[in-house]
């Protein structure tokens, strides 16, 4: 198993001794917002790590979202886009993951 994460940060159990661990759809749900999130081109050991999705600036946004999201999330077995769409400045990339759904929300520094 591995430690859960939210927005970044570890989560303890609910007596605080120790960290919580997540089930395998909740570590692939984290693993692709991190790849999601991380800016293509800037990890040093692997260029092809992250997505384009802060470069979408031109129209048709939606089908650039998911052509993005599908690049980024190419090394992970069972995970794929279902669907990809703009809400204001947030990304929302629907992902079926194995046999179940999950949804991964990014927020945008600029508005798209």
């Amino acid at each position: 198993m591995t430690d859960k994460l939210i927005n970044g940060d570890y989560q303890l159990n609910e007596t605080h001794t120790a960290l919580k661990q997540c089930d395998y759809t909740d570590e692939l749900l984290q693993d692709a917002y991190i790849l999601l999130s991380a800016k293509r081109g800037s990890f040093y050991p692997n260029k092809n790590f992250g997505s384009k999705i802060d470069t979408i600036n031109s129209e048709p946004k939606d089908e650039y979202l998911r052509s993005y999201a599908q690049q980024a999330l190419g090394e992970l077995d069972g995970v794929y886009v279902k669907s990809a769409h703009f809400e204001g400045s947030t990304a929302v990339i629907n992902l079926i993951l194995n046999d179940k759904e999950g949804t991964v929300r990014i927020g945008i520094e600029n508005d798209l």
